[in-house]
């Protein structure tokens, strides 16, 4: 069943206007109608659907399809940025609210349903009178999510896909590291509120994604045992909430349906990859990952990263980048752009273009001197080790992308701290630096965060560019750990110092180890765990991906 087609109001017109004006597009090319429609699953179930069609003159044509997938909701604010500023740029856009949520029948079950019913979508879109014979997806977040649950099979008629800060891999992220992504919580609770009267969902968005509302769930994060403090907290409104935090173990039947990895072996069409090197999600993100396994077999794909959050990723600065893909890609009105690599380097403050991502570096190694210091190998070992210890009871906190690291961590006797002499000339890093450690503890149920960051030696200011956390393996042996830390582009600074910190905890963004056997989320005593890094035969150093093509 379907609604008639409304004409846009003078009001949603300047909306639309001020946004595109604001978020830098070109000028809107036509206006369009809006249509409520109801699409039916094979279960039975039916999505609720807005259909957005450009009016267009003559015997001019739709730019194209694009197919939107949330859970969201699509109200004005997700509706400008997802579907209206498309269709007043001449592009069709069927913009679908995820099973249980905004009118949708059924129950939302987080990632689990997204597959089949994106399939179910594209059967019916095909039978429609106004499907033109192709169609594009785009979005971000867990709109990125839909995209590659429905490209885990992807339907022939799909042409192009714009991603942006999306994960492939619900499981993943949520257990990848070895421990709770808390987020998931924060984030279950934006879902079971969202629908909520009077409450603002871009407000919840941006709490969420500034830590504001995990400093609000902070209470709840903090109790033990975890899922008995989470199940008061929802009670009864998350009810996917209790396998997500039961279930560490990702080869659990469970998680089958939220991993979507096979897509990355079969999409073939022009793909767009986007992310934020200030994203707090990014720190299990896995946009590069993707955009490797895709460039490897030779799919035409392109990567843009910038200086960005989550939101900001995710539309409120890369809406042109993408509107450009579509119009190359899916409207075909403008001439090919290469699928390069645009990367916004941090410390020289400037985009960079390549044609892939990373560029050809060589290795930098530095190492771990006990007096707290990186340097050469040569430096006379004064110090044969250095030790800190965790409390679960007082966990290291978080320390959020691009933050200054010291004054989290100020007073703290839980980490390690090593600095380099001020840098004689600029250097700039691409790639993911990895950290090998000659690392010991007293009990086998420990975890690792290793953080990297420059500082200002005249400030005091250390800024986070990018860490590692993971839960060690328990029966894991003597031999050094080697950690890869996320992705980065950045300049150090001439003057500037490198920074690598140690630790045995973030805490709020992944649940804490309590130092005892079992899941972590189920556990309620506590343990602290003593770390010990070893300077001996040079076995602990930091080892940087240094881009030797520039020159300061």
């Amino acid at each position: 069943m379907a609604t008639s087609p409304q004409d846009r109001s003078l009001w949603a017109a300047m909306a639309d206007r001020l946004a595109g004006w604001y978020l830098g597009l070109s000028a809107e090319t036509c206006s369009y109608t809006s249509q409520a429609v109801r699409i039916p699953m094979r279960d039975g179930v039916e999505l609720a659907a807005d259909l957005y069609q450009p009016v267009v003159t003559g015997t001019a044509r739709p730019s194209g399809l694009l197919l939107v997938q949330s859970c969201y909701g699509r109200g004005e604010a997700m509706a400008i940025f997802n579907a209206r500023l498309y269709a007043a740029r001449g592009y069709q856009v069927l913009f679908v609210s995820s099973r249980g949520t905004f009118g949708s029948g059924g129950q939302f079950d987080p990632g689990r349903n997204e597959q089949t019913d994106g399939q179910d979508v594209v059967v019916w879109m095909r039978e429609q009178p106004w499907y033109p014979g192709s169609f594009a997806t785009a979005g971000a977040s867990y709109l990125g999510y839909s995209q590659w649950a429905l490209l885990h099979d992807p339907p022939e008629d799909c042409v192009a896909a714009v991603i942006s800060a999306g994960m492939h891999d619900l499981g993943r992220q949520s257990w990848g590291s070895g421990s709770l992504m808390l987020q998931r919580i924060v984030w279950s609770d934006l879902i079971a509120h969202q629908e909520d009267p009077g409450i603002g969902f871009l407000a919840r968005m941006w709490a969420m994604v500034t830590t504001t509302e995990t400093r609000r769930l902070r209470p709840v994060l903090e109790g033990l045992p975890l899922i008995d403090h989470v199940q008061a907290h929802f009670a009864g409104r998350a009810p996917w909430i209790e396998d997500v935090m039961t279930r560490p173990d990702l080869s659990d039947p469970y998680w089958a349906p939220t991993q979507h990895g096979a897509a990355l072996e079969r999409v073939k069409i022009p793909t767009l990859l986007v992310n934020g090197w200030y994203d707090l999600f990014s720190r299990q993100s896995q946009t590069f990952d993707e955009y490797r396994r895709l460039k490897e077999r030779g799919c035409p794909v392109g990567l843009t990263v910038g200086p960005w959050d989550h939101v900001e990723a995710s539309g409120l600065k890369t809406l042109p980048d993408i509107m450009g893909f579509l119009d190359s890609h899916v409207a075909r009105n403008k001439a090919q752009d290469p699928f390069r690599a645009r990367i916004f380097v941090t410390g020289a403050q400037e985009w960079r273009e390549m044609d892939s991502w990373p560029p050809a570096t060589v290795p930098f190694v530095t190492y771990l001197h006990g007096d707290g210091t990186l340097g050469s190998a040569g430096m006379p070992a004064d110090v044969a080790s250095s030790s800190f210890t965790y409390d679960p009871a007082d966990p290291t906190p978080t320390v959020e992308p691009g933050k200054d690291d010291k004054g989290v961590l100020a007073g703290r006797s839980d980490v390690l701290v090593y600095t380099s002499g001020p840098l004689k000339s600029d250097m700039e890093v691409m790639g993911q630096p990895v950290v090998q450690l000659a690392h010991s503890s007293d009990i086998p149920f420990v975890d690792l965060v290793v953080r990297l960051s420059e500082l200002d030696p005249a400030t005091g200011v250390s800024r986070s560019i990018t860490e590692k956390f993971q839960a060690l393996d328990p029966t894991r042996d003597s031999t050094p750990l080697r950690l890869t830390l996320s992705d980065c582009a950045h300049r150090f600074q001439k003057g500037r110092c490198i920074r690598l910190t140690v630790a045995g905890g973030s805490f709020p963004l992944y649940a804490r180890n309590l130092g005892t056997e079992g899941n972590r989320v189920l556990g309620a005593t506590t343990r602290p765990s003593c770390h010990t890094i070893s300077y001996s035969a040079g076995l602990s150093y930091l080892t940087l991906p240094k881009d030797e093509t520039y020159h300061d």
